[in-house]
């Protein structure tokens, strides 16, 4: 018992690497074969952008998705096929071996959070209850199957958490400054494989202004200045690579790069900027623009998708914009990708000055996302937010083929379904109240807390367009807030029961 109990998270750790491998393995099992790449991860219509390129450049020594456009040498930044590529080089198998990696990532994962949670808050019962339900349940392992930055970023960024707390424990400068610099340097990696995590940027700064403060202004910038650039080292360099291939900045995340001669148009863009004003999920959009591009591409320019696009509009819209003036707007979306048609059938790439016929189709948009968001701004700038916030908070998170298909029905999976519904629901918004109440938290929790709050800002008010994945990496941080409240109410509650 003795032994158990000193061991206890290390005996944690060693099995969540087999029960996440147990949870992926059965998924794909059950997945059906056109799901599934070389019966070992899980297809999706994104990662042949992130696998391509490590692909490619063993065989022609340039880093590029195939394909003749500018843009196929930047569409992802390099991060994830980096750590493909690793694999490719060393392995006949090298799905295999990246899934295991990454759940091998996952299980060192469970360690950093347990120790996030111990310097915390000194309550090891929650710790190691709160460690074992991230650990040994379903509840954080659906993409470790995935060939996507989702299947390692969550425990990175558990990692640069870890290593920032590690600093600020130290007494001794230089085991203070190690620490830094590897936080810095996990940071970089984080960064340049999925650039939108870095606001948690910010907790970089934070901690250092914080441990550094009372050594002395000149000594805290020097520390700044110094992790910072080790923290913005690997970005830099890809942005000067595609700067000296271009010419021209060309963004973190160049999906709508000119000469692309896919669906991401620049129309597109402006499009998805004005659903986005009532928030249209992802998937509605997706289900007539698709259809509406791939048949403009073949020549088909059909008014039935014309109206099916203006069906799933709001009634308020409609009426106030005029079915006209819409239908109007996406004929011209429809005469720009006729446009598109002749690079597109010559598969080369859209010249880089956008079309003229491209750029009043944009205008159009812009005219009546601006009328949108005048006339109805509440909608626009509370009402839109809000509901991007209850779509990416109130679900189970249990997104894996067998928990929303196979055994979906089953009592054991719906008692599951409600019970991470409730567990994930209550981090979301045990994040607002935590804002509210900081004085009582450790500054360290409150920091990753304010950090968290920026990246969700983000995605509710600007992105807006959201799949279940992109809180998958802050979501363990989350659950830290919510463990670490629940104990300080707890302990509130035995000191009034019980006083000294």
């Amino acid at each position: 018992m003795l032994f158990l109990k000193k061991n206890i998270i290390w005996i944690i750790c060693f099995l969540s690497f087999f029960t996440a491998l147990f949870y992926n393995q059965l998924n794909l099992n059950k997945l059906p074969d056109t799901q599934k790449r070389e019966n070992t991860t899980v297809i999706t219509k994104d990662d042949y952008s992130y696998l391509n390129p490590a692909e490619t450049y063993l065989k022609t020594g340039e880093w590029k998705q195939e394909g003749n456009s500018m843009q196929s040498y930047f569409l992802r930044p390099p991060g994830y096929g980096i750590f493909y590529l690793f694999f490719l080089k060393i392995s006949n198998t090298p799905l295999l071996l990246l899934k295991l990696a990454q759940i091998l990532l996952f299980s060192c994962s469970v360690f950093w959070l347990y120790s996030i949670l111990s310097s915390i808050f000194k309550h090891n019962t929650f710790n190691l209850t709160t460690t074992a339900l991230y650990a040994l349940t379903p509840f954080f392992t659906s993409f470790l199957s995935y060939t996507l930055t989702e299947g390692v970023t969550p425990a990175l960024t558990l990692l640069f958490v870890y290593l920032l707390i590690a600093a600020t424990k130290r007494e001794h400068n230089q085991q203070k400054n190690t620490f830094y610099l590897l936080a810095a340097t996990s940071f970089s990696i984080l960064l340049i494989i999925r650039p939108p995590l870095g606001f948690l940027g910010a907790l970089l700064p934070i901690f250092i202004i914080t441990d550094y403060w009372k050594t002395g202004l000149l000594k805290t910038l020097t520390k700044l200045i110094l992790f910072g650039c080790v923290a913005f080292s690997i970005m830099g360099v890809w942005q000067f690579r595609n700067y000296k291939l271009t010419g021209s900045y060309v963004g973190l995340h160049a999906i709508y790069y000119p000469d692309n001669n896919s669906i991401y148009r620049p129309t597109f863009q402006e499009y998805w900027n004005f659903v986005g004003g009532w928030a249209q999920e992802g998937a509605e959009a997706h289900s007539y623009m698709v259809p509406m591009w791939k048949a403009a591409i073949k020549g088909d320019t059909s008014e039935i998708y014309i109206k099916n696009a203006i069906a799933t509009f709001p009634k308020k819209v409609v009426n106030h914009i005029g079915t006209k003036r819409l239908s109007g707007v996406f004929r011209q979306y429809q005469e720009a990708t006729l446009h598109q048609k002749k690079y597109y059938d010559k598969n080369i790439p859209m010249p880089l000055e956008i079309p003229a016929i491209e750029i009043a189709c944009v205008d159009s948009f812009k005219a009546i996302t601006n009328e949108f968001k005048k006339e109805f701004w509440f909608d626009s700038f509370i009402l839109a937010p809000l509901k991007v916030f209850k779509i990416m908070s109130f679900h189970s998170n249990l997104s894996a083929y067998i928990f929303q298909n196979t055994y979906r029905g089953n009592w054991l999976i719906e008692f599951l379904r409600v019970l991470f519904f409730g567990i994930h629901s209550l981090c979301f918004l045990m994040l607002l109240m935590s804002l509210f109440c900081f004085k009582t938290l450790d500054w360290r929790l409150t920091a990753i807390n304010i950090t968290v709050f920026c990246y969700l800002f983000y995605l509710c008010y600007f992105q807006r367009g959201i799949e279940e994945r992109y809180t998958l990496p802050i979501l363990a941080l989350l659950l830290i807030n919510l463990s670490t409240v629940n104990a300080l109410v707890f302990q509130k509650i035995q000191l009034r029961r019980n006083p000294r």
